[in-house]
């Protein structure tokens, strides 16, 4: 996705507006954790597929930060997420429509990733499908990594992170509201949200992890419970802060970690990303100042 901000002094419905400025960037999930990752030293390759002129602007994006990629050329548009930035820090963003892609781009994708799977350690699928007849598709590719021995992380909702379920990631990480919209349920009270995390341990998942923004995280490991209480900070720009989370557990286990370090690596990581408005862009030194206010309960 290319991601545009436009600055403006104030949305008024009905009139039109002048900006005062518009910047863009790479945007999607995927690119997000990859930026992360790459901000803090560790190598990754984002790939998946793009296509007409917004996809060679993305293209040209990520080659000038720096981020290794490998997509597939699709003929469908790349789409644009546009954010609507006013002087008071208040934003509203509108995303276009997921682009379509095909089975023989699908069948491509798949091919590349048979071939980089042999020098991987971990698959992240994320976002969301490119389409209904591809909804399977994360299902598949997380297959591709069993098969070849890498771990798969699954961060999506609806009918592509049920079906990706069905190919027993390592780790899953959806949201409380991706969580209660793909099965339909509320989850508000903490046995809720354990019994949630037991119904993903009932899939086969190693590491069950379900985030709430800025409230208590909750994740499970091998019948283990934690509860992981964010650090207090002023949010600016909460996009990406999930995909920054992904990006700190990584590297954490890059780094030799057990679970639970990982796992207050990464909500620090997701917080850092919030309390500013770029996205999935935070050093490690900014990381690791707050993960010392990351509190970590264990609760069974």
């Amino acid at each position: 996705m290319l991601d545009k901000t436009i600055d403006v002094k104030k949305i008024a419905k009905g009139t039109i507006h002048r900006a005062d400025g518009m910047s863009m960037v790479a945007g999607g999930k995927g690119i997000n954790v990859s930026r992360q990752l790459r901000k803090l030293g560790v190598d990754s390759l984002a790939t998946g597929f793009l296509g007409g002129e917004t996809g060679a602007i993305v293209r040209r994006l990520l080659d000038e930060e720096g981020i290794t990629h490998d997509f597939v050329d699709t003929n469908a548009l790349t789409r644009e997420g546009l954010t609507f930035r006013e002087q008071d820090g208040t934003s509203t963003a509108v995303f276009e429509p997921s682009l379509r892609t095909d089975a023989n781009c699908a069948e491509e994708l798949k091919n590349k990733l048979r071939v980089l799977s042999r020098k991987s350690s971990w698959f992240v699928c994320s976002g969301s499908s490119p389409g209904n007849e591809v909804d399977g598709l994360f299902r598949e590719v997380l297959g591709i990594a069993q098969q070849a021995g890498v771990m798969g992380v699954l961060d999506s909702y609806g009918r592509a992170f049920e079906a990706g379920l069905t190919a027993c990631p390592s780790l899953v990480k959806p949201n409380k509201h991706e969580f209660e919209q793909t099965f339909g349920v509320r989850i508000e009270t903490e046995p809720e949200f354990l019994e949630a995390l037991n119904h993903l341990l009932g899939k086969g998942i190693q590491y069950c992890i379900i985030s709430n923004g800025p409230l208590p995280c909750y994740a499970a490991l091998r019948g283990h419970y934690w509860r992981v209480i964010p650090p207090k900070i002023p949010t600016v720009n909460a996009i990406g802060s999930g995909d920054a989370m992904i990006a700190g557990i990584l590297y954490g286990f890059s780094q030799g970690w057990k679970f639970q370090r990982s796992l207050t690596f990464g909500i620090a990581a997701g917080a850092a990303n919030a309390s500013t408005w770029k996205v999935a862009s935070s050093s490690l030194q900014e990381i690791a100042a707050l993960e010392q206010e990351v509190a970590i309960q264990r609760i069974g």
